[in-house]
């Protein structure tokens, strides 16, 4: 079974310049996809960034707190990552393993970062990995296309709608 981990999709974060997509445009997607895998049964993981000290370690703190388009779900997972890989320190790798999670499906700011550094913890860990490009984004558009040719080949880089509802349930099973 698969599932789909929404990262770093933050206030603050989706607020920053981004390219080569807005992050209004990623929260967009990324809300979409997510409404489409919960109907479809597949399990959604959020995951968010801290800064180590300060306001921006208050996890209660606006800044921090999930944009309000994807709507987190009280049975939905939110994991908190220190760094920028969401498998690091974290107890993320065994909740997916504990509900029978084999691939991950990422999305979320930024490709050239968090959701990069994931894809590569996670196919090291053993999950199949596909990466969403277009429900992705970063903080230059050079460092976006650096990011998909550093993945590709190391896990699955896909357009979201090559991925889609009938994919989604296709791998859940329904």
């Amino acid at each position: 079974m698969d599932a789909l981990i929404l990262i770093d999709l933050q206030t603050w974060i989706t607020r920053m310049p981004l390219s080569p997509r807005p992050g209004a445009e990623v929260v967009e997607r990324c809300a979409t996809l997510a409404a489409d895998c919960r109907a479809a049964g597949v399990p959604v993981w959020h995951v968010r960034y801290l800064d180590g000290a300060g306001p921006g370690a208050d996890p209660a703190a606006p800044r921090n707190r999930i944009v309000p388009g994807l709507a987190v779900r009280p049975d939905e997972p939110v994991i908190t990552k220190y760094g920028l890989g969401a498998f690091g320190g974290t107890p993320l790798a065994g909740e997916l393993r504990a509900a029978g999670v084999t691939g991950v499906v990422l999305a979320g700011i930024a490709l050239s970062h968090g959701v990069g550094v994931t894809a590569r913890e996670a196919a090291a860990l053993g999950f199949r990995v596909t990466v969403l490009e277009d429900a992705t984004t970063s903080l230059s558009a050079e460092g976006h296309r650096q990011a998909v040719q550093v993945l590709n080949g190391l896990v699955t880089v896909v357009p979201s709608a090559s991925w889609g509802v009938s994919e989604v349930e296709h791998i859940s099973g329904h």
